[in-house]
């Protein structure tokens, strides 16, 4: 009989400092069951691992790599790679695999999926229209009664007429998705009120709007979960649509430590690849009392932080994410993120396969100063012919 290899008689405490400072899950699971006497040790240990944060689903033209930030960015598997749209906690992804059509929500582990509606209706009048889905998210886990989709859509009113992004909201398997806004002339939609990212934060949707500004929909279900009403609020900022010094690529809501902060994205022109973040939190702005409530309802404002504060901010549309630094040996706060520049290319989705080019470079982390810099983890990456990355949230 051979002698025992040496590693597998490492001691307990050498081995737990070893498996503490391999961060990922998949990384974790693959050093307990390279040896019997570790997967004794660390089987427990392995239940107190700080939770796992999401991996970069990178599509190149033909496949899409799994990528994670915790394992040296090393590809953990394959996939095809039909467009991503948004995710959710648990391996779940929105997909569009015709592009323009085919909206699912595919468990990505378990095979599991649920139809996603492909026409979109204003609630109020009975007309239907194409429409595509550009960001989505959900309220609660596919299998809870009472869960609600809510994406941006973009859809065409009429055939001679340019398209439009609105929010909407639907339940899996529904056959349409609907706008429910009332059509009268103080409905939140118009200029500055173009939805750019939408979040689920304290029972209610959040969407971001490119003027800074927030509608936050509340919905009212009977007690089957189907969707009764949803009241729309237009929260205003005081300093919503600021002017910036540099060309602002994406805003973004991220929930963290029970508060909404919105993280701005900035480039040196349109053409240029990221160059830094400014983090911002909701703050209430003191009203005169004037003995009446003021008639624009300018009740907030966004207050810039000084520091990350040790978060690690993970954004996306529809699927950002925050998670404590001090929960992970040997990182540092930054904001990691994707190349999503094509959010706003309209056409882009419906060209030809091998006329679609979605970028896939613009990848990375920015980390607070002296001096703040962005580092780019990842070789450049072609274009896409099936979408732009995504993230993989576990």
């Amino acid at each position: 009989m051979s002698a025992p290899r040496p590693w597998a008689n490492l001691h307990a405490d050498m081995l737990l400092e070893i498996f503490l400072r391999v961060p990922c899950a998949i990384d974790r699971v693959n050093m307990a069951t390279a040896c019997h006497s570790w997967l004794a040790v660390l089987a427990a240990e392995a239940m107190e691992a700080p939770p796992r944060i999401p991996s970069l689903f990178l599509p190149p033209a033909d496949a899409t790599g799994v990528y994670c930030y915790l394992s040296g960015c090393r590809d953990h598997s394959k996939f095809p790679g039909p467009r991503h749209f948004g995710s959710y906690d648990g391996s779940w992804f929105f997909l569009a695999y015709g592009q323009t059509r085919g909206h699912r929500l595919l468990n990505i582990r378990t095979g599991e999926s649920h139809a996603v509606p492909n026409v979109l209706g204003d609630g109020f009048a009975d007309q239907f229209h194409n429409m595509v889905i550009l960001a989505a998210t959900l309220s609660r886990p596919p299998d809870d009664l009472e869960c609600v989709a809510a994406g941006i859509v973009a859809y065409q009113p009429d055939a001679d007429a340019p398209r439009r992004r609105h929010f909407a909201f639907w339940q899996l398997g529904n056959e349409a998705a609907f706008c429910y806004v009332e059509p009268h002339p103080n409905a939140p939609v118009g200029p500055g009120l173009e939805p750019e990212d939408v979040v689920y934060h304290r029972d209610s949707f959040h969407f971001l709007t490119q003027g800074e500004h927030i509608l936050e929909c509340s919905l009212v279900l009977d007690e089957d979960g189907t969707i009764l009403e949803v009241a729309v609020e237009a929260i205003r900022f005081q300093n919503g649509g600021r002017c910036y010094a540099d060309f602002v690529r994406a805003r973004y809501l991220v929930a963290s430590r029970e508060e909404l902060l919105m993280v701005v994205r900035f480039a040196p022109n349109p053409h240029a690849p990221t160059s830094s973040f400014k983090v911002f939190r909701i703050l209430q702005q003191p009203m005169p009392d004037h003995g009446m409530e003021e008639a624009d309802g300018h009740h907030w404002y966004w207050s810039e932080l000084d520091t990350l504060g040790g978060r690690m901010l993970f954004v996306g549309r529809g699927c950002s994410r925050s998670y404590e630094v001090d929960q992970y040996l040997g990182f540092k706060a930054g904001v990691y993120f994707l190349d999503d520049g094509c959010f706003y290319d309209d056409e882009m989705m419906f060209r030809g396969v091998k006329e679609r080019r979605y970028p896939c470079s613009d990848i990375g982390k920015w980390s607070e100063g002296p001096p703040p810099h962005v580092e780019r983890f990842f070789p450049e990456q072609g274009p896409s012919y099936n979408s732009p990355p995504a993230w993989l949230l576990p």
